[in-house]
Parts: C-alpha cells; sequence; structure tokens
C-alpha cells in the first residue's frame, strides 16, 4: 500500500468513526432528553400529590376543629345520678326464701278442657 491508498482510507476511517460518534451522540442525546422530561414530569406529579396532600390535612384539621365546636355544643346536659337501691338485708332475703320453699305450689287448673299429654313407648 502507498501513500496514495492509506491517506484515503486513513480518512475514511476517521470520517466513519465521526458519522458513528455522531449517530451515538444523536442516540444518548434524544435518550437524556426523554429522561428529563420524565423525571420533569413526575417531579411536578410528585409537587401536585405534595400540595393535595397539605390541603387534604388543612381540611382534614378544620374539620376536627368544626366538629369538636359541634360537640361543646351538643353536648348532653349531666343526667342525675340514679337513686341507690335500698340495701337488702341478707338474713331477710334468707328468710324469704326458705318462706317461698315452704309454701305449697299452686294448683293446677283441673278442667282445662285438653287431655293431659302422654308420652307412649315404641313399643305400644
Amino acid at each position: 500500500m502507498d501513500d496514495g491508498q492509506l491517506l484515503p482510507m486513513l480518512g475514511a476511517a476517521a470520517m466513519g468513526a465521526a458519522a458513528g460518534a455522531a449517530g451515538v451522540f444523536a442516540w444518548f442525546s434524544a435518550q437524556v432528553k426523554r429522561e428529563r422530561d420524565r423525571l420533569h414530569h413526575v417531579e411536578q406529579a410528585r409537587q401536585l400529590s405534595a400540595q393535595q396532600v397539605t390541603q387534604a390535612r388543612k381540611q382534614i384539621e378544620q374539620l376536627q376543629r368544626e366538629n369538636h365546636e359541634l360537640r361543646l355544643v351538643v353536648r348532653p346536659a349531666p343526667r342525675p345520678a340514679p337513686a341507690p337501691e335500698p340495701a337488702v338485708d341478707p338474713a331477710e332475703a334468707a328468710r324469704l326464701y326458705a318462706e317461698s320453699k315452704m309454701q305449697p305450689a299452686a294448683p293446677k287448673p283441673q278442667n282445662s278442657g285438653f287431655r293431659d299429654t302422654v308420652v307412649l313407648k315404641r313399643g305400644e
């Protein structure tokens, strides 16, 4: 190979490398631009959601204040304490129980109009 052929080949290789580098640079710059746009969009969405959360918290605090004020207004009047039940003497209670057990049971009505139910055995 002589210098007449070597120089155009080196020039063509350099031009090809430059063109390839330019293509790769263009592709990477498009990727970087797309990622920047996506990052910008995500950041805007994050800021918007942060604002919405702040507004929601303020609304919750306001509602809690209003709810507390309404509870104070609607608070029921205090009820009087119930009257205490009279104390039951244990001896009196035992006497009443024993008397109730000693009394005969009330008689059953004789003519109710219906026969008493009788359970029959299986063999009958």
